[in-house]
């Protein structure tokens, strides 16, 4: 069987790429989505952003800092 080549330009170089990690991407969240432990994990902090139940990143490293995990 004769072997045959395919020559890609620069833009079917990128965009081959663009769907590598888009394909990556797509695989990532269909792992998270069939992980129960991580859904729960995704719904409880969904709760605790509504009910307020935040800080911000500045008073977070605060207290890493001021509990010594820093």
């Amino acid at each position: 069987m004769p072997s045959s080549s395919v020559l890609l330009t620069d833009e079917d170089r990128a965009l081959l790429l663009k769907v590598s990690s888009l394909l990556e991407e797509i695989i990532e969240t269909l792992d998270i989505l069939e992980n129960e432990d991580a859904m729960k994990s995704i719904k409880e902090a969904e709760e605790d952003v509504k009910a307020g139940r935040v800080r911000s990143y500045s008073e977070f490293l605060k207290e890493l800092k001021k509990s010594g995990e820093i």
